[in-house]
């Protein structure tokens, strides 16, 4: 699943799109994407590499995983997360979306992610 946002070459450009097509409509969701660049997620072959973390695409590379941008937008809106709160994320992965939670639940909220390689 992915790749309905056209491909930014960086983050922001990335963000712009989610942005534009309705992905990310609330401010704190945005400030999230905006404070965490995608490819400080992913590892790379070669440095030429790094373009393919602003495209709307999972990302695998052995046994690390990121899914698409979209996905992670429609996941962050939905949630409604806000300070204090807490949050539990199984199969967290790169944590990614746990560092994402964990900004918008400050530093009153609860935030956990497990992970098993």
């Amino acid at each position: 699943m992915g790749g309905v946002v056209s491909a930014g070459h960086n983050n922001d450009e990335l963000v712009d799109n989610l942005c534009k097509e309705s992905y990310i409509v609330s401010p704190d969701v945005e400030r999230v994407f905006r404070m965490l660049d995608r490819k400080d997620y992913m590892t790379f072959n070669e440095e030429s590499d790094h373009l393919e973390a602003y495209e709307d695409h999972a990302w695998r590379r052995g046994n690390l995983h990121l899914s698409a941008p979209c996905i992670y937008t429609k996941a962050m809106e939905r949630l409604q997360l806000g300070r204090g709160q807490s949050f539990l994320n199984i199969g967290s992965g790169t944590g990614y979306l746990s560092t994402m939670a964990g900004l918008l639940l400050g530093a009153t909220g609860l935030n956990h992610g497990i992970e098993i390689f």
